[in-house]
């Protein structure tokens, strides 16, 4: 069982890192992690054979043939892989393991609303996913074994794509930038630079702190469903209207009335709502795993409550959002969940003084919900 629990540090003041990187520059963070022995390779093909993990395991390399395999999957499906060019991918670890979700304590130089979850591969030698660009910021943190990685320019969608493989995969790639990942490196890059990572060893165990980046039109579709969930019937009305000059003309009048009372119906406040809601939806639910209590206990002795991996919280206002679930606040409450919402361990000396009667209350529903577990 590992005893240190996983850690990241910046090596720069958060300041310069977000002035000069986040969402502008590759960066490169030798030794920068550390406590990532857990999981190992046989807990994660375990996760892979989960109905509620989403996972991967493709074959290939180089210009192929390469082979994606969805998950869940089956026990067999690791018999006869060979010792190259194959990775397995299991989303949302953190969600389940919730000794691993505690690495997103150190991410705290940006709002928890913007992280979304950590997958983390293994590979074995030769293993990849092939030259491709994410639309999200990434840190890509080696745990184990070795990765080459190759860092190209700045992609967007009509980069030209393979289209002999099952994967998205960029037919061309040119380097401008090169490292060699050892455990505790850290890479960091932002939405949209093309990259290329190949283990250079067995064993390659690489973490992906990957980050939500809201599209715009969802974020629209939840404001929209969320205004018109309780909505009447409203048809159009146009008593006393003047004789129309020409039917055949959808005139500027009628045009500004129709626009007008549809656009109506968006209130703000429940348009808030339906974006706290979404931002407070964790990625998949993860719930039904078990808390590895004395794991974390061995690695933070001094923490007497952790927030379950599966939990997305966020505060807004006098309302708490936790997994899509809006609870409103008294004040003591409120500073209650300030601290559960800004970090996922905590210790009695934080507990104690924000513990009254009606924020114990929630916090101890909270816990036979599963939510948190006490240590």
């Amino acid at each position: 069982m590992a005893t240190e629990l996983p850690r990241f540090t910046l090596p720069l003041p958060a300041e310069t890192f977000l002035e000069r990187h986040w969402q502008r520059r590759t960066l490169f963070m030798p030794a920068a992690a550390s406590g990532l022995d857990y999981p190992d390779a046989d807990t994660l093909a375990g996760l892979a054979l989960e109905a509620e993990v989403e996972s991967r395991l493709i074959r290939g390399a180089g210009e192929g043939p390469w082979s994606l395999q969805q998950g869940p999957l089956e026990e067999d499906a690791f018999e006869g892989l060979g010792e190259r060019d194959w990775t397995l991918l299991v989303q949302s670890v953190d969600h389940f393991l919730t000794p691993v979700s505690l690495l997103l304590d150190d991410f705290g130089f940006v709002p928890g609303w913007r992280l979304e979850d950590i997958m983390i591969s293994y590979a074995a030698e030769g293993g990849s996913v092939g030259p491709h660009f994410d639309q999200y910021d990434v840190f890509l943190i080696q745990a184990s074994g070795h990765r080459h990685w190759k860092i190209g320019p700045h992609c967007d969608d009509a980069a030209p794509q393979r289209t002999d493989t099952p994967l998205k995969m960029l037919a061309h790639m040119p380097c401008e930038q090169e490292f060699h990942a050892g455990p505790g490196d850290v890479l960091y890059l932002p939405p949209g630079v093309a990259h290329h990572g190949v283990a250079s060893d067995s064993d390659c165990v690489t973490w992906s702190v990957g980050f939500r980046a809201p599209d715009y039109r969802d974020l629209l579709a939840e404001m929209v469903a969320e205004c018109l969930a309780n909505q009447p019937e409203q048809l159009y009305r146009d008593a006393g209207r003047a004789p129309c000059p020409d039917p055949g003309r959808l005139e500027q009048n009628d045009l500004d009335n129709l626009l007008s009372a549809s656009l109506g119906l968006l209130d703000r406040a429940q348009a808030a709502r339906a974006v706290a809601r979404w931002l407070s939806t964790p990625r998949q639910n993860g719930l039904d795993f078990i808390v590895d209590e004395e794991q974390i206990r061995a690695g933070a002795p001094d923490a007497a409550l952790v927030r379950h991996g599966g939990v997305r919280l966020l505060r807004q206002g006098d309302h708490a959002w936790l997994n899509g679930e809006c609870w409103t606040l008294d004040a003591e409450q409120a500073a209650l969940v300030d601290l559960l919402a800004g970090q996922r361990r905590y210790r009695n000396d934080q507990l104690e003084p924000l513990l009254t009667r009606s924020a114990g209350e929630l916090l101890n529903h909270w816990i036979d919900q599963g939510f948190f577990a006490p240590l």
